[in-house]
């Protein structure tokens, strides 16, 4: 039977007195469920490279916490992933090999979007409360967390990009500005604005240079700026390229050099050399039926990825296809899934952290048939999860558990005691 890891990276740091030695989420797809509006279940799913799938990624590192209110963006930085909840107010820090909560950033923080970092400082679009129309990105030390000020927006901002040393916000919210500001993270100022077309989608990079999105009467026009002039170097139109309808807006992603546009069930691309735009999809999905058949998009290692949302209420499916369209794999994730990432990192300290694993806690055999053991864990908590997130088996350690009435497959076994706290997967045969 192939192994769920063909490697297994392991992780040993502190945090809140307790040690945590995992590194299972470091090598394949984040997938953000942003959740229901008004309900704290926003949630992380985890698709690794054997194309298996864990739900409740937050929740099952974090002992059951809930995560927030409306996971609306993440962004990875060294080893630390930050996760934005817009309703909820707040920015998570954690591991982002194992997604163990470190921080959670609140000071100045109102209804944030999106995250990036810039000269050692943590900048943030915050829509702000929709009585007092107050928008900004909030500035705080990237080291301690401490909050710095605010730089004022006369709009709703979006995401915000780093690129050239220099941070990009796309100050566009629900599609009704036309702007891009540029911040000097040296001095927190807004150095200059780029003006484009009105009814901006969204900005992206693809090296030095920044390509916007905007939609409108015209059609689908995408603009290529030089980050060294901030000036819009070319751009290109497409009449034939539109939303659904007038509510709708069109996604948009990079992967390499490749730009992608996803709206109603078409997915479009062109080069970023801009040099032609065709009104003729690459594929067409087959419509599901629901709201949100392209609530998330992304086009990562070759390959297009389409959350339908399916209406909000219900789980979301995850569909995977090559760039011409064939369906590879289809995932069900929780809860309104607005954006897939990718996830591959290596501690520098891993060596290390292994044999400090290995001196304290492993479980063997694995795969395994009838009992399972976990070496130094006499008397500590234990649970089993399946990877929907169901326990499917818990108690107290002793002398082995046995597990051979539970169903073949792939699981987590967590396990609480005074000291560690621990995260491993394991295979029943």
């Amino acid at each position: 039977m192939k192994q769920f890891y063909s490697k297994f990276l392991r992780l040993s740091f502190t945090v809140a007195g307790f040690a945590l030695m995992s590194a299972q989420y470091s090598n394949g797809y984040i997938v953000a469920n942003e959740g229901n509006y008004g309900t704290p279940n926003g949630e992380i799913s985890y698709i690794d490279a054997n194309n298996n799938l864990t739900n409740n990624v937050y929740s099952l590192a974090n002992n059951g916490e809930a995560l927030g209110d409306i996971l609306q963006s993440i962004y990875f930085n060294a080893d630390k992933s930050y996760l934005v909840l817009n309703n909820s107010n707040k920015i998570v820090v954690a591991n982002r090999s194992s997604f163990l909560k470190s921080a959670t950033i609140t000071s100045n923080i109102d209804r944030p979007r999106s995250t990036t970092i810039a000269n050692g400082k943590i900048f943030t679009t915050n829509a702000g409360d929709y009585a007092d129309a107050v928008h900004y990105v909030s500035v705080h030390d990237a080291t301690t967390l401490a909050y710095i000020t605010s730089i004022p927006l006369s709009e709703e901002p979006e995401e915000l990009v780093t690129a050239n040393g220099k941070v990009y916000v796309n100050k566009s919210s629900f599609r009704a500005g036309n702007s891009i500001e540029v911040i000097n993270p040296a001095t927190n100022a807004i150095t200059s604005t780029i003006t484009l077309s009105p009814g901006l989608q969204s900005i992206i990079v693809v090296g030095n240079d920044i390509f916007a999105l905007c939609i409108g009467s015209a059609g689908s026009t995408v603009y290529k700026i030089n980050t060294t002039t901030d000036t819009v170097t070319s751009s290109i139109t497409n009449a034939a390229v539109l939303p659904a309808s007038q509510y709708d807006g069109l996604k948009f992603t990079t992967d390499g050099t490749k730009l992608f546009i996803a709206g109603g069930t078409n997915v479009y691309s062109l080069n970023t050399d801009l040099a032609t735009f065709s009104s003729t999809p690459i594929f067409t999905t087959a419509a599901s039926g629901y709201s949100g058949d392209f609530y998330g998009f992304a086009a990562i290692d070759g390959k297009i990825f389409q959350g339908n949302a399916n209406d909000y209420i219900n789980n979301s499916t995850l569909n995977v296809y090559n760039q011409t369209g064939t369906l590879l794999n289809t995932f069900t994730t929780t809860r309104s899934i607005n954006n897939i990432y990718k996830n591959v990192f290596v501690p520098g300290s891993l060596a290390t952290a292994e044999t400090k694993v290995n001196n304290v806690i492993s479980i063997y055999p694995n795969p395994v048939s009838d009992i399972l053991y976990v070496k130094n864990a006499d008397g500590a908590q234990f649970k089993i999860v399946d990877l929907s997130g169901r326990i499917v088996k818990s108690g107290v350690y002793q002398n082995g558990i046995t597990v051979s009435g539970l169903n073949k497959g792939n699981y987590i076994i967590q396990i609480s005691g005074k000291n560690i706290q621990t995260i491993e997967k394991f295979i029943i045969k």
